[in-house]
């Protein structure tokens, strides 16, 4: 990897090889040299296939994340396992393991969103409809899905570690897993991750200590793993618009280069995400195939369209297809012989012709499948090229323009595509097309990189973050480190409602309402904001803010300490709560304190009451807003305080 420092100018290269030794050694001082006994585990639970990664601090300190590639029920080696369950004679079946001719329950990701926050198309999806109707039939809930699947991958991971290190070394070391997530989801779903991680026994007890869980955006996790591959070359200024293209998820994120060295990482915009992915490129070509077949595709059996949309078309023709393959005339698709049951094997009625039971189609039938969500994918990278240059950035061009022009670029490097999706030679060739003109590179890198960028990014994100403590706060190591992404941007407004003195002109009359205990007029239902949509937000900076209620009796402290967080999609949200701002969740705490050590306060008419002063601090991480008390500087622990979405 070759990097540019900040003292350097745009002649100057200087080639540094950034390695793991320093951080891990400090890992070690900073825990006494206990972190030997810590692993963090990364898990990418996707929408159509799931992937998991795993580092012990010695793996981490040689520069080596260790892929899970084997999987039950196939002897190829994978970087992904189908996200797929099976629940048949009281047996759980998964991924590869599951039959052939099985009908498998899929696609239950998703499951987690509410319909309002689905769009139109995949609403009407036939793929999530039938995850609805199995949904239905197997009497679970989507949390239930997941959290069964993610206990039988977990077990998966647990016997492969075993297997390399050994189960007592195994059994006497702590674990931090960190699971993945899309950026486009809201709160209410990233809890349902963390109940079905609860429910799947990833949290259960073990000896060496309590396991901890986060989350971390999957384009972030991306971009960790992606920029720390040898040969990339970063420049202070450079921006990288990080292109996730997932099975059902595409996710964008683009980060400006703040320094290297080491690289620090800001985001510049925004993130933006949509559901193309590459379940609705498979619906596309399962319909042309319908279309085709007519009622012959009827007489297929479960393992008969299996073999059409897993060989022929999962394994074969779609992470291959591009437009500009010489070699590739035609594109055969073998069909079942049972469709073909009282009827010819051969049509050449209409095109693509089906000869011996094969269907012909020419690279422009193929190309029609990926219309679709390829349009989706290029609207949503437009729009953050677009956001970019609105802050006099711009992708930055190819360096041997730089060379012809003598131009001085500002802004990303390019493109970088990772995820199943983003693997596809075609989707590398669209969008390298698309943006010729603007001479930015799309990078792609080899194998099965792309596919695994996301969970071998959770692994450098588990140990940049570092483990929970007790009190359940994050002990972040502020250590010298590879990559890491010290400034995120808002993607909705939050805040809390509270009531200061009246100011006529300034609240409204609606809101006035006279304060018994303080002997004035206050200002009901007014909003402070601690993020406004679009903010730039420190990680290391959390935001705070002051609050204090009086009580005058101590039942009234006992059954009264709940706080509401709200949100607002609006950049610049309304002083006063309206329409426009939603509940976001509710902390609920309790304070293991006597009424009686309050600080004493003189109301009105000389009325003594007790003051409970307290902090509401908020953490922006990536994958969500951390919200938390502090009473007396302290922050509240784990088990004093619960949050619920709404």
């Amino acid at each position: 990897m070759a990097f540019r420092n900040k003292s350097s100018n745009a002649a100057d290269q200087v080639d540094n090889l950034w390695f793991l030794e320093g951080l891990a050694s400090r890992l070690k001082e900073w825990k006494n040299s206990e972190l030997d006994e810590f692993i963090v585990i990364g898990i990418d639970f996707g929408t159509t296939y799931s992937g998991a990664a795993w580092a012990s601090v010695a793996d981490f300190e040689s520069d080596q994340i260790n892929l899970i590639t084997s999987w039950p029920g196939t002897g190829r080696e994978e970087g992904k396992a189908p996200t797929e369950l099976l629940y048949e004679d009281e047996r759980l079946m998964w991924g590869y393991a599951i039959p052939p001719d099985a009908d498998p329950i899929r696609w239950f990701k998703p499951l987690l969103l509410r319909e309002e926050d689905l769009t139109a198309e995949l609403r009407g999806s036939e793929f999530l409809l039938r995850a609805r109707k199995a949904l239905r039939e197997s009497q679970k809930t989507a949390t239930d899905l997941i959290a069964d699947y993610l206990g039988a991958l977990w077990r998966h991971i647990l016997d492969t570690i075993y297997k390399a290190r050994g189960k007592s070394v195994i059994e006497a070391m702590t674990f931090h897993v960190v699971i993945t997530v899309p950026a486009i989801w809201k709160d209410y779903a990233r809890q349902g991750m963390e109940e079905a991680a609860r429910k799947s026994g990833i949290l259960d007890p073990r000896l060496a200590g309590p396991t901890t869980l986060t989350f971390a955006p999957e384009p972030e996790a991306a971009a960790l793993a992606t920029l720390c591959e040898n040969g990339r070359s970063i420049n202070v200024g450079d921006v990288f618009v990080i292109c996730d293209a997932g099975g059902g998820t595409v996710d964008l994120i683009s980060y400006e280069v703040g320094d290297t060295d080491p690289i620090e990482l800001h985001e510049t915009v925004i993130g933006t995400g949509g559901l193309c992915g590459g379940i609705f490129i498979d619906e596309a070509f399962e319909s042309m195939c319908k279309s085709r077949l007519g009622r012959r595709w009827n007489k297929l059996s479960q393992n008969g369209i299996k073999e059409i949309m897993k060989d022929e078309w999962e394994y074969a023709i779609k992470p291959q297809f591009k437009l500009d393959d010489s070699m590739m005339d035609k594109y055969i698709v073998a069909v079942p012989a049972e469709a073909f049951e009282g009827s010819d094997l051969n049509d050449y009625n209409r095109k693509p012709i089906i000869k011996a039971g094969r269907i012909y189609f020419d690279s422009s039938d193929i190309q029609k499948a990926f219309t679709s969500a390829f349009s989706g994918i290029e609207s949503l990278v437009d729009g953050q090229i677009s956001k970019i240059e609105e802050k006099q950035l711009s992708v930055t061009v190819r360096t041997a323009y730089l060379m012809e022009t003598g131009n001085k670029a500002h802004g990303a490097k390019g493109i970088i595509l990772v995820g199943g999706l983003g693997s596809s030679p075609y989707l590398h060739e669209y969008l390298k097309k698309r943006y010729s003109g603007k001479k930015i590179d799309v990078l792609q890198s080899t194998g099965i990189r792309p596919r695994t960028s996301i969970c071998r990014g959770a692994i450098y994100k588990g140990f940049l973050d570092g483990p929970g403590d007790e009190s359940g706060d994050k002990q972040t190591l502020k250590l010298a480190s590879r990559v890491s992404v010290v400034s995120t941007i808002a993607r909705q407004s939050l805040g809390v409602k509270y009531s200061p003195p009246f100011i006529e002109g300034i609240h409204a009359e609606i809101d006035r309402y006279w304060n018994d205990n303080e002997g004035h007029w206050s200002a009901d239902n007014q909003m402070m904001w601690y993020l406004r949509k679009g903010d730039n937000v420190s990680k290391m900076e959390p935001k705070q803010e002051d609050f204090y209620r009086l009580f005058s009796k101590a039942e009234e402290f006992y059954a009264s300490r709940t706080k509401t967080i709200y949100q607002c999609e609006h950049h610049d949200p309304p002083s006063r709560l309206t329409t426009s701002v939603k509940e976001l969740c509710t902390i609920k705490y309790k304070l293991d304190i006597p009424f009686s050590s309050l600080e004493d306060f003189t109301g009105a008419n000389g009325k003594i009451l007790k003051k409970h002063s307290y902090k509401i601090q908020m953490i922006p991480s990536g994958a969500s807003n951390e919200f938390s008390m502090l009473y007396q500087g302290e922050k509240l622990w784990s088990q004093n305080v619960r949050i619920d979405f709404q």
